[in-house]
């Protein structure tokens, strides 16, 4: 649940006050309705109205002394606007200022006059006017609800990345220092090698249950005879459990992991880890997905957890791979770090993994093991990328559809690894070069909004491929 601040505001006389507390108090119960019937949110109430300077002191450091994500200031009159001032000063979290339409009182230039003292003196912002019981007010209240919410839980929260550059890609190393300036996260690094030590020494009934359930209700498991055996599966399932103590020992956030090559050329892959973090699921039950990015793609990773900090959702990532001319669909597709989910988009897990199978590690990888393939469900997809030029970050999204394919279709590429076939409305040419990366993420739905006000709260670029606006 996002955990939203309300504080209300209103004249300074004493007077006046009296007459429109009972009409603030009633805009304010407006808000908390409306957001409330979503199920996203849960809001909570200064105890006074802010009419005076004493009380736009304290009543802010009571509202953030009870850990919201975003703030808004209900100013349905002509409120001080010294009093907002005052009190987003004293918030450390993402601010949003909104009047109901009314004629009959100044609200709209209580909200004019209110936000502009605040970005007078440097401070952010951001403004509606209009009723939020109206389905274009609300959605454009919830795009910077959840933007304020990933900025403000991205705040103070540690990514853990096991081992180095992968395969000579620089754009997914890190920087810690920028990254906490910049973003709030911390960085833990984690010998790669750790994941082999812990696996040893699972519980043998562990791996057993967790094998007996994927043999039970993948689609399909295709053993051969080298790559992927019981025994490989296995170790995986090992991998998995002993990444898994290792984020709860060191209470991480969201990781990488390099894989590529040590562990694929010498041990076995990371695709079964891959897939299964990132899934609200694994055979232990229904959990939360913890973002998971193959390659130790770090800016990836960070990229992941801010559009699952903003849309609650499992986040994919894959590579370009190929535009078809013929089917007019770009093929992404990756050995891994696709979360099940996609299969069928179900909340039930079995329907997710009947579309699935685990199909041998390709030849080109030394190591053993399995590739989790599948072809993503069709629908609506909202996709995005941290870049950074030196110290200066951007996030480059786009919109498009995953586009329903017969199986055969995965021969034109590899025919083993998961892959989402996606048509966007933007001419190929100018996506690809306009997109600054191989990786590319991507969630159910449309959160471009959500994640263009996320830029803004953060002060990053923003460029949205097919809007024609950087």
């Amino acid at each position: 649940m996002i955990r939203v601040g309300i504080l209300s505001f209103s004249d300074g006389r004493e007077r006046v006050h009296e007459s429109l507390k009972e009409y603030i108090i009633a805009c304010e119960e407006r808000i908390k309705k409306s957001l409330e019937e979503t199920k996203e949110v849960e809001c909570f109430s200064a105890s006074y109205i802010i009419c005076n300077n004493e009380l736009a002191r304290t009543q802010p450091i009571e509202l953030a002394a009870k850990n919201p994500d975003v703030v808004i200031l209900n100013v349905p009159v002509f409120a001080f606007p010294n009093f907002s001032a005052i009190a987003v000063s004293l918030q450390h979290v993402p601010c949003l200022a909104i009047a109901p339409i009314n004629g009959m009182l100044p609200g709209l230039g209580g909200l004019q006059a209110a936000v502009n003292m605040v970005r007078q003196v440097g401070l952010q912002c951001e403004k509606v006017w209009g009723n939020i019981e109206d389905a274009k007010t609300l959605t454009k209240v919830l795009s910077f609800i959840r933007a304020a919410h990933a900025a403000a839980r991205l705040k103070g929260q540690v990514y853990g990345v096991f081992g180095g550059r992968s395969i000579g890609m620089g754009s997914g190393t890190i920087s810690p220092d920028l990254w906490m300036k910049v973003f709030g996260v911390d960085t833990e690094h984690i010998d790669q090698l750790e994941i082999i030590r812990r696996a040893e020494i699972i519980e043998e009934e562990k791996v057993e249950s967790a094998f007996n359930w994927l043999q039970k209700n993948m689609g399909s498991i295709v053993y051969d005879e080298s790559k992927l055996t019981e025994s490989t599966l296995k170790q995986q399932i090992r991998a998995y459990y002993a990444t898994k103590a290792i984020i709860n020992e060191r209470k991480l956030n969201f990781v990488g992991v390099k894989c590529h090559y040590e562990l694929s050329e010498y041990y076995f892959t990371q695709c079964l880890s891959a897939a299964f973090f990132n899934d609200p699921y694994d055979w232990d039950g229904p959990k939360d997905p913890i973002v998971y990015s193959c390659e130790a793609d770090s800016d990836g990773a960070l990229t992941m957890q801010i559009m699952k900090l903003i849309s609650g959702k499992p986040v994919l990532f894959f590579d370009f791979r190929h535009y078809d001319g013929k089917d007019k669909v770009f093929t992404f597709c990756n050995c891994g770090a696709m979360a099940t989910w996609y299969a069928a988009q179900s909340e039930d897990p079995l329907v997710n993994l009947s579309e699935t199978t685990l199909c041998p590690v390709i030849p080109k990888y030394a190591g053993g093991g399995c590739h989790v393939r599948y072809i993503a469900k069709a629908g609506e997809m909202t996709f995005a990328r941290l870049t950074r030029c030196l110290d200066q970050y951007k996030l480059t999204m786009f919109k498009g559809n995953f586009k329903s394919m017969p199986p055969k279709k995965l021969e034109e590429t590899c025919e083993a690894w998961p892959h989402g076939f996606v048509e966007v409305g933007v001419d190929p040419d100018v996506l690809i070069d306009r997109y600054d990366n191989n990786h590319v993420h991507a969630i159910a739905g449309d959160y471009i909004e959500e994640l263009r006000k996320f830029c803004e709260i953060k002060g990053i670029g923003c460029d949205i491929i097919g809007e024609g606006r950087k």
